[in-house]
């Protein structure tokens, strides 16, 4: 924020108490789910300076005045720390970018659900059979932000560091308005429109099988490349996407790379239930 810290400045409880940042730049408030204080606080920096603005006002203190942008612009400086510019490259949201933590302190991420075990799980199995395993975990908590990094930038991707690796509702709540008010900035309508289909059912053993088409579209005025998706909740056989390495990611076919204007892409998938969440996590 221009030459004046965040910390100096805003006299609340917050930070006037603490008065720490990590060295990447993240505020701190303790150890244990720091994240949920940073976005709690992002979110009303967020507002205030929306009423700064309304209010034609500045921020006055011990340094000098601080803009209503400056005030945005230390919010938005916490977002980017957690999508992943920080010391580590590492999104702290589940599902998020190409490094996002995958031992998620969270017990429905963690154990297979009982369409694949074909048993319940009780509390104590669960955590004497699969608590420590150290492979990551089998569902994708997506959007779900962790507890983050200790005070010095470091992060342990292991379940038992409940402290960094446990998502909450307090933390992942406040980002939906931080997350809606920067997105009106940029003013960007996504490119891509879906249209999602059931072209045929029947049924086997009791069980209902549904085929799904879903069909993307280039809707912007420029060809659109690089496009990676996210499909949650798949949980049967998928044609007309290529998989990446990373779990549940998929980009166009190898030769449609590139998506023109007004182009479409279509792919079917298989299943029983409910259809797939499919989210756009990345295009160029």
């Amino acid at each position: 924020m221009s030459s004046v810290s965040a910390p100096s400045c805003f006299d609340t409880n917050f930070v006037s108490k603490n008065q720490l940042q990590f060295p990447g730049g993240l505020l701190y408030v303790r150890e244990w789910n720091n994240l949920q204080y940073v976005t709690s606080a992002s979110f009303l920096l967020a507002v205030y300076s929306d009423y700064l603005s309304a209010a034609n006002a500045k921020l006055n203190c011990p340094e000098g005045q601080i803009q209503p942008q400056e005030v945005l612009n230390f919010a938005k400086s916490q977002v980017d720390y957690i999508l992943g510019k920080n010391p580590k490259s590492m999104s702290y949201i589940v599902g998020y970018g190409a490094k996002y933590p995958v031992h998620v302190h969270h017990r429905d991420a963690s154990i297979p659900s009982i369409s694949v075990l074909h048993a319940v799980v009780g509390c104590v199995q669960g955590f004497e059979i699969w608590y420590h395993r150290t492979e990551g975990n089998p569902n994708v908590v997506y959007g779900a932000l962790v507890g983050g990094p200790d005070q010095n930038d470091n992060f342990s991707d292991d379940r038992s560091n409940y402290e960094g690796t446990e998502p909450t509702i307090s933390g992942t709540g406040p980002l939906v308005g931080l997350f809606s008010k920067l997105q009106s900035l940029n003013g960007d309508t996504p490119p891509i429109k879906f249209l999602h289909s059931i072209t045929s059912t029947w049924t086997v053993a009791k069980t209902s099988y549904y085929r799904h088409k879903v069909i993307l579209k280039n809707t912007s005025q420029k060809p659109i490349t690089n496009v990676k998706l996210v499909l949650g909740n798949l949980e049967g056989p998928l044609w007309g996407l290529s998989p990446t390495p990373q779990k549940n990611t998929y980009e166009l076919p190898q030769w449609q790379k590139v998506l023109q204007p007004g182009a479409k892409c279509t792919f079917v998938y298989v299943q029983g239930g409910p259809q797939a969440k499919i989210f756009i996590q990345s295009y160029n």
